[in-house]
């Protein structure tokens, strides 16, 4: 029903949302930064809305201080891809985080917990997606900031629902859902990556056809 919602909102609404960042076809789709006890099983998932492979040379994941605005690590892409309607997933332990596609530390707790803090996507010195949660970040925060937030007494994660869809307003992309790090995001609560979970990315001509209407409203207002 949610999903039913959002999408006729940005099939309708002139100022909804086509899906695809204006630089990139890659954007922040899931992440969970605080589980029950250590946080041992943090993730970032991206997801490429886009048809084609898309190599990650250049590509680089910021997480953002919020007591500064500075990143406190910076997380290199080089060297991997991501196919077309597709997901890579960054996490610290592989054995903790099911399609984890590149486990780049060791650490535990290395996605701070916010109160504010924010991920940021880049292209070499290109922003090209981000998102604050637990606050408002002047620099990282896209249209309205999160009333939601990740908790240690719930497995969830903070994920697009539905994938990929971008309107630049963090508090609309963005709901509570089941952990599905490298597969299609299911909003509520528990581990659903435990489960068979087939990606259904919305295709790509359902996106045109929201901007063909929103094309001819435009129109016609003109008219």
């Amino acid at each position: 029903m949610e999903k039913s919602r959002k999408l006729s909102l940005c099939l309708l609404t002139a100022t909804a949302c086509i899906g695809f960042n204006s630089l990139a076809a890659i954007v922040i789709n899931e992440f969970d930064y605080d589980q029950a006890g250590a946080d041992t099983a943090e993730f970032i998932e991206l997801f490429n809305t886009g048809d084609l492979i898309t190599s990650l040379d250049n590509y680089s994941i910021d997480l953002i201080n919020g007591l500064n605005s500075s990143a406190y690590r910076s997380i290199d892409l080089t060297g991997f891809s991501i196919g077309g309607s597709d997901y890579f997933v960054v996490c610290g332990d592989a054995s903790q985080v099911l399609n984890c596609d590149y486990s780049f530390t060791s650490t535990s707790g290395w996605l701070q917990n916010g109160a504010p803090d924010a991920i940021a996507l880049f292209e070499n010195a290109s922003l090209l997606d981000s998102i604050s949660y637990e606050g408002f970040l002047a620099l990282q925060t896209e249209g309205d900031a999160l009333t939601i937030k990740d908790n240690n007494s719930t497995t969830v994660s903070i994920s697009r629902i539905i994938d990929g869809m971008d309107s630049n307003n963090n508090a609309f992309d963005f709901e509570l859902g089941c952990l599905t790090p490298g597969s299609q995001n299911i909003a509520g609560s528990g581990n659903c990556s435990v489960a068979s979970v087939s990606a259904v990315p919305v295709p790509a001509a359902l996106w045109l056809f929201g901007s063909g209407i929103i094309g001819v409203a435009g129109f016609a207002r003109r008219s």
